[in-house]
């Protein structure tokens, strides 16, 4: 089912539900409820992609001011060449994967191209003052701010909205409008009150707020400049609805989808003069991995298919060359070093706190809501610690141990004991210091049992017992779990005929 499809098909069963719900009376405005993104939470999960176009605000070649907009049918509907697949590609699987995706206002353009957007759009604005303001009045931009609005509240509308759509071009008749304006009985604000009434109408509850504040509005140029702003984010709060109303479609077609778009981007790779390899990264991946698990010391067979894709996603975790990440991971790859750096950051901290418990002995063993803070404080201060290395993380441990003793030492005299002595709250620090060692004891293992019980994880549908050292992390623990076998799970569905080729044809060479 292609894309355009499955949200015909969407609009259609939401259609049917929002009549249930609200139904259509000539007396109640339509429940707005339906065009609040509820699942979209506000986040700082957005993507900026490409403008593919918008309609030009003057015939005669000065750029539109009113903004333009991108749907979503208008993303799924783009040119279908390999850079074009690659793109559509991303965004079905961003939708698929995140539940958090979202599109967001485009930010203002800086540099050269921002200050000729400007320019352009200030010329719009200021031919309509002028004319506007001219005796008499001509309406000329007028006519096109007004038809460039009700295009806008008509896309807003959905399918079964035929009442309010009759009423939007019966009132916004630019035609009718245009004879008033030649007849000099157009009111230009009474147009603007319909408009205010008509997005309070169709607008989420989040907007309320925006068009109760231009109601105040009293000049013409402030007021629609302040509509089109609104509605710019209305048809944003659509397209967002739209796709986490799609969601569900689009995650049960999204598989063969991005099976289909990567077949076609290898198939154009092949056909190059010299021929390109779109697999060699994945290949040199899974190929060493297996070779790792076969060498291990006493294994007498050939590593399972499932053994070796399960510990080769764990191999991404800690993966230290971004310029040879497997192709087929690509679409994932700013999530997987996400991922990894949450994952450095729960080691090291599960690390602090069993070196601090271990050095302090029982004074504090029963103290649950210290073991809470103290790691939410490690936590914070570690968050950079996966960006640095040596000396840095030498000298960011060795500040955390200062942090934690003082911790320790207000605690324990709060508890009524006595306070570290000098010698053993510099051992303390000394000890957490080290941490910053990768052969460091208690991080290796503990790093040992976070992937042993992420690779347990992979290959089973029963509870998991969290490993010993991490249960002050097993909320956080879980959090990372879940988030890495939903993205693992998508990835498998899509390639894993290409990784049981690679591991197949590997062992055939054995």
């Amino acid at each position: 089912m292609s894309q355009v499809k499955i949200e015909k098909l969407f609009i259609s069963r939401m259609d049917d539900e929002r009549d249930k719900e609200t139904g259509e009376s000539s007396n109640q405005p339509p429940n707005r409820e339906g065009s609040q993104p509820r699942d979209i939470p506000s986040g700082s999960q957005s993507r900026n992609f490409p403008d593919l176009g918008a309609a030009a605000m003057f015939p005669s070649g000065v750029a539109a001011s009113p903004p333009t907009f991108i749907s979503l049918e208008q993303i799924l509907k783009a040119a279908e060449d390999v850079s074009k697949s690659g793109f559509n590609m991303a965004l079905a699987h961003e939708i698929a994967v995140n539940k958090d995706f979202k599109l967001q206002q485009n930010k203002p353009k800086t540099g050269l191209e921002g200050k000729i957007s400007e320019i352009c759009h200030q010329a719009f604005w200021d031919i309509l003052t002028q004319e506007l303001t001219g005796d008499p009045p001509v309406y000329t931009q007028a006519m096109v701010l007004l038809q460039e609005i009700k295009d806008i509240l008509l896309w807003l509308l959905l399918p079964h909205n035929t009442r309010l759509k009759n009423e939007i071009n019966e009132v916004l008749d630019i035609d009718l409008i245009r004879q008033q304006a030649e007849n000099e009985a157009l009111d230009f604000l009474k147009c603007a009150q319909f408009i205010l009434c008509t997005m309070a109408r169709i607008c989420a509850p989040a907007r309320d707020d925006n068009v109760q504040e231009l109601r105040q509005l009293t000049q013409v140029i402030p007021l629609y400049k302040g509509i089109l702003e609104t509605l710019e984010l209305m048809k944003i709060d659509m397209v967002n609805f739209t796709i986490s109303r799609l969601r569900p479609h689009l995650q049960q077609h999204s598989i063969e989808y991005e099976q289909k778009k990567f077949k076609e981007i290898l198939q154009s790779l092949e056909s190059l003069s010299p021929p390109v390899d779109g697999l060699k990264f994945t290949r040199l991946w899974l190929q060493n991995v297996y070779d790792e698990i076969s060498a291990e010391e006493g294994r007498s067979e050939e590593p399972q298919n499932s053994v070796v894709i399960r510990r080769a996603y764990l191999k991404i975790l800690r993966w230290t060359a971004p310029e040879n990440f497997p192709e087929t991971l690509h679409l994932d790859h700013a999530r997987f070093i996400t991922l990894g750096d949450d994952l450095t950051v729960m080691i090291l901290t599960a690390t602090v706190i069993l070196v601090t418990y271990s050095n302090v002995g029982p004074a504090i063993q029963g103290i649950t809501d210290f073991k809470n803070t103290l790691k939410s404080h490690v936590q914070i201060l570690l968050s950079d610690a996966p960006q640095i290395k040596g000396k840095q993380l030498e000298e960011k441990l060795e500040a955390v141990g200062l942090q934690v003793a003082k911790e320790v030492n207000e605690c324990l005299e709060t508890h009524g004991y006595s306070a570290l002595g000098m010698d053993q709250e510099s051992t303390l620090v000394a000890l957490i210091k080290k941490i910053s060692d990768e052969d460091h004891t208690v991080y290796q293992l503990i790093t040992k049992r976070v992937l042993e019980f992420l690779e347990l994880a992979l290959g089973t549908t029963s509870s998991l017992k969290i490993p010993p050292g991490l249960s002050s992390l097993q909320n956080e623990l879980s959090v990372f779990a879940g988030q890495f076998l939903s993205l693992i799970r998508h990835n498998l569905s899509v390639f894993s005929e290409y990784y049981n080729q690679i591991i197949d044809t590997r062992k055939s060479f054995k």
